[in-house]
């Protein structure tokens, strides 16, 4: 696929789009020129915002740095529950190989009980919160119960080194790992939550400019599309833009084993997401309760071509 010039000029932009290396979906996007070419049609611009920590993306939405971002499933939940009028626009299929919680291969722990009293890397505000959390209560423990070490970065490293006991991988960094025997499974992602990509947006911007959203959705379609039939060409455009991430081989494992696409958000998604909301509720990691089907956006032309 041929690049584009990346533009990231705000003043004047039709949409502002939020970019961080873990939604991989929105990272390729912003390389390949399809959206550009499509917001032709409509006689409009989009500007992209790079930034590292996709936990933050709510805030970003809600400060008017961004219009459209996408994470994992626990920073909608956040963002909610702090006042931030955010809209739910598409979901990926589940990604149950591209996360777990893992130990070092010779590692004595042997059960998520084992981790009590003992640290666990993680990107605290990330899909790893909801995993974490879910996993945990329905073992009978508290997420208070274990030593949490927040690093969005690293964490591979420091459970190497033994600085903590246990991680929640991500890839590609899991991938990597695996590929070199340096960890086991000690739970997966899938018996306790979905692990999908969310796409949301701020209701001003989904319901005030629905076409340009919609364009949005359609480029992400085409540009995931691609990546599903060239995995290779993918992994080496992360792999020359990320040159501190892992190798071309580790990316492309990673880009193989995830689903690509986007989906109309479905009942099953949303009652996930309210169960895990009342979880973090009932433990004091949201302000206040939430209803998630309040943030639900219809779905655009597009994801209703996907459903046809």
């Amino acid at each position: 696929m041929k690049e584009c010039p990346i533009m990231t000029n705000i003043a004047g932009a039709d949409v502002k789009i939020g970019v961080h290396p873990n939604n991989h979906s929105l990272f390729v996007l912003r390389r390949t020129g399809i959206l550009e070419g499509i917001l032709q049609e409509h006689g409009a611009a989009v500007a992209w915002v790079d930034y590292e920590d996709g936990a933050g993306t709510p805030q970003k939405l809600a400060a008017g740095e961004i219009d459209f971002g996408g994470t994992g499933a626990t920073p909608p939940l956040t963002g909610q529950a702090s006042g931030i009028d955010l809209v739910y626009v598409a979901i990926s299929e589940p990604r149950p190989a591209s996360g777990a919680l893992v130990v070092r291969t010779d590692s004595p722990v042997n059960s998520i009980a084992d981790l009590k009293g003992r640290r666990v890397a993680l990107a605290e505000g990330s899909w790893q919160t909801s995993f974490l959390i879910t996993a945990l209560d329905q073992h009978g423990l508290a997420y208070k119960d274990i030593e949490r070490i927040d690093l969005s970065r690293g964490g591979d490293d420091a459970l190497v080194a033994g600085e903590v006991e246990a991680w929640i991988g991500n890839d590609p960094q899991l991938a990597a790992l695996q590929r070199d025997g340096a960890v086991r499974t000690l739970l997966p992602v899938a018996p306790f939550i979905s692990h999908r990509s969310v796409w949301f947006a701020s209701r001003d911007f989904a319901t005030n400019r629905p076409e340009i959203l919609d364009a949005v959705v359609s480029a992400l379609q085409r540009s995931d599309a691609w990546v599903r039939e060239h995995h290779r060409e993918a992994a080496e455009i992360f792999a020359r833009d990320l040159p501190d991430w892992p190798s071309i081989d580790a990316w492309e494992d990673a880009l193989r084993r995830r689903p690509w696409g986007l989906h109309p958000v479905s009942q099953d998604f949303v009652s996930e997401q309210q169960r895990v909301a009342d979880l973090f509720a009932r433990q004091g990691l949201l302000s206040r309760p939430i209803t998630v089907a309040d943030a639900v956006l219809a779905p655009t032309a597009a994801l209703r071509r996907v459903t046809a």
